[in-house]
């Protein structure tokens, strides 16, 4: 599940970052894929392209989303964009096994899209705002993508329910390294018109997970998502204070012999006024 970025105070260097997921790839495919499904599928029912124009990806990890555009438009130009080589190379395979040459996958930063794309007629990003170190950024270069009246769709990981599983989460990780989670939607709500976007859609998606365990839940976090990150920057020990710290107040539920949680994603439409402005 793709998780948070760290704050000011525990920036990560962007190779640090593109290397940790290149180097859960695998384990991210296997294991939160299945279960990030039901969301983009929500994302890319709710996606409408323009009839001309590219539909750009950026952010596609190992490619998920881009599988399910591909199917739902077929022979429609798509343009996809990741930092992390490892994720690259699994849609790359997927790709040519399934002999989608109309799909063009290339490694990019979220931020820098209309280094890859132009005149697009849609924009889909599925779980990367969330880990950008500001989101208007993208949001803005995203705006200058499209064509007038295509829109971006949207799916991220809002700012957690302090109740929830994610939640206690981060606030184990807060007080363990006094890293904090920006709330940056409401900045990002009132910079839309300055970013020439305008939000016509808003929607929080939720859908059961199920784990075999609160502990398979953290390692998977740790060795397949976003907490590798946090353990090549922090290392064992703040990871193993954390995983302590949670486990005796983790939040899951059990369901039979399983645990289960109902994480809640926020889905933003938001369509091109034509009238984008970079943020400085």
């Amino acid at each position: 599940m793709a998780g948070e970025r760290p704050s000011a105070s525990g920036r990560a260097d962007p190779r640090t970052v593109e290397e940790s997921w290149s180097s859960v790839a695998a384990g991210y495919r296997e294991y939160w894929c299945p279960r990030l499904r039901p969301y983009l599928e929500r994302a890319v029912e709710l996606l409408r392209p323009l009839p001309h124009g590219p539909i750009a990806v950026p952010g596609c990890g190992p490619g998920e989303e881009v599988l399910l555009l591909a199917a739902k438009h077929p022979g429609r130009a798509i343009v996809a964009t990741d930092p992390a080589r490892g994720m690259l190379e699994l849609l790359w395979a997927e790709l040519r096994s399934r002999g989608l040459w109309h799909v063009l996958a290339a490694p990019g930063v979220a931020q820098d899209l209309s280094g890859s794309v132009l005149q697009a007629a849609a924009v889909l990003s599925c779980f990367t705002l969330q880990l950008l170190e500001d989101p208007r950024v993208a949001l803005a270069d995203w705006a200058t993508c499209l064509r007038r009246g295509a829109a971006v769709t949207a799916l991220f990981w809002p700012r957690p329910a302090p109740e929830t599983p994610h939640g206690r989460l981060q606030a184990v990780i807060q007080r363990r390294t006094a890293e904090a989670r920006p709330d940056w939607e409401p900045g990002a709500l009132e910079a839309l018109p300055s970013l020439g976007l305008r939000l016509v859609h808003d929607e929080r998606v939720a859908r059961t997970m199920e784990h075999a365990s609160p502990e398979e839940y953290f390692e998977r976090l740790v060795q397949a998502g976003p907490l590798q990150a946090l353990l090549r920057r922090r290392g064992t020990g703040v990871i193993a204070q954390c995983r302590s710290d949670w486990l005796e107040d983790h939040g899951l539920v059990r369901k039979g012999g399983r645990w289960a949680h109902a994480p809640e994603a926020r889905l933003w439409v938001l369509e091109a006024t034509g009238e984008a402005h970079r943020p400085h």
